[in-house]
């Protein structure tokens, strides 16, 4: 994103953060033998990004019910 650009809507954050998780996890095992160190920060990304994923999942389900009422 540009600087100035409008933030993503809430709904793609979830399909975002899975693309980011699943990137990492390829680049992860392109480069496990270069790079040894880069196994465990890449779990920890992936870890990570599905907590984020998650909470957008639960964050936008939370906004659909708040408008539906």
């Amino acid at each position: 994103m540009a600087r100035g650009d409008r933030p993503l809507p809430l709904e793609q954050l979830e399909p975002y953060m899975r693309g980011a998780k699943f990137a990492v996890q390829a680049l992860s095992r392109r480069h496990r033998d270069h790079d040894p160190d880069l196994a465990e920060d890449a779990d920890r990304y992936f870890e990570m990004a599905e907590r984020y994923r998650q909470a957008a999942i639960a964050t936008f389900r939370l906004h659909r019910e708040r408008q539906s009422r």
